[in-house]
C-alpha cells in the first residue's frame, strides 16, 4: 500500500489522479480541484472573465463579477488573484469615481501619449505601444484576501479591468484558493 502527503490508505489525487480513496473511503467530492489536507481541504476555482470594450481606453468595475467568482467557489478564507491575460490591460484597485477615472486617462496620456505611433519603436505595423506602456504603469494584477465569503476591501476600494488598446475580445483570469 503506498502512502503520500497526508494521505493514509492509498495515493492522493495529485499523484495519482485516477483514485478516488481517502483514509479508506471514496472522495466525495472528486471532479472538483480539491488538495486533501488530513480532515480539510483547500479548494482551488478558476474562471475567465471576457470584456471586449468599445473605446480605445476604459476602466470596467468588475468587483460584482469577481464577488460572484468567491460566491461561485464555495470559498469562505483565502486568496484570490485577479489578473489581465493581455500584454494592454491591467487590473488595479480603487476607488469608483468617474472624475478620478478620467484624471487617469489624462495622467496617463501625459505619460505615455498614443500619437504620433511614429514615437515608438515597438509600433512597426502597430499602434499599441502606449498601451504596453500604460499597463507597466497600472500593473497586470491584484490579490485581495477573501474573508466570510467577500473581498477583504478597506472602505471606497473597487477591482477594475483598465483597458488601453480595445475594441476587440479580452479575458482576465480569476484564481482562488482557499477553504
Amino acid at each position: 500500500m503506498n502512502t503520500c502527503c497526508k494521505y493514509v490508505m492509498n495515493q492522493c489525487r495529485a499523484c495519482s489522479p485516477n483514485r478516488r480513496i481517502y483514509q479508506g473511503k471514496a472522495d466525495p467530492i472528486s471532479q472538483d480541484n480539491h488538495v486533501y489536507e488530513g480532515d480539510s481541504f483547500m479548494k482551488s476555482y478558476r474562471k475567465e472573465l471576457w470584456f471586449n470594450t468599445e473605446n480605445r481606453v476604459e476602466f470596467i468595475n468588475i468587483t460584482p463579477d469577481v464577488q460572484q467568482c468567491i460566491k461561485d467557489s464555495g470559498v469562505s478564507e483565502g486568496l484570490i488573484l485577479v489578473n489581465a491575460m493581455h500584454i494592454t490591460a491591467s487590473v488595479f484597485i480603487n476607488d469608483d469615481e468617474s472624475g478620478l477615472h478620467r484624471d487617469y486617462k489624462v495622467w496617463l496620456e501625459k505619460l505615455a501619449p498614443h500619437e504620433p505611433v511614429s514615437q515608438y519603436h515597438h509600433n512597426v505595423g502597430e499602434d499599441n505601444a502606449d498601451g504596453h506602456m500604460k499597463r507597466q504603469i497600472m500593473g497586470r494584477e491584484e490579490v485581495v484576501a477573501i474573508t466570510g465569503g467577500r473581498l477583504d476591501f478597506g472602505p471606497w476600494e473597487q477591482i477594475f479591468y483598465g483597458e488601453f488598446d480595445g475594441r476587440r475580445r479580452k479575458r482576465v483570469l480569476v484564481k482562488i484558493i482557499g477553504e
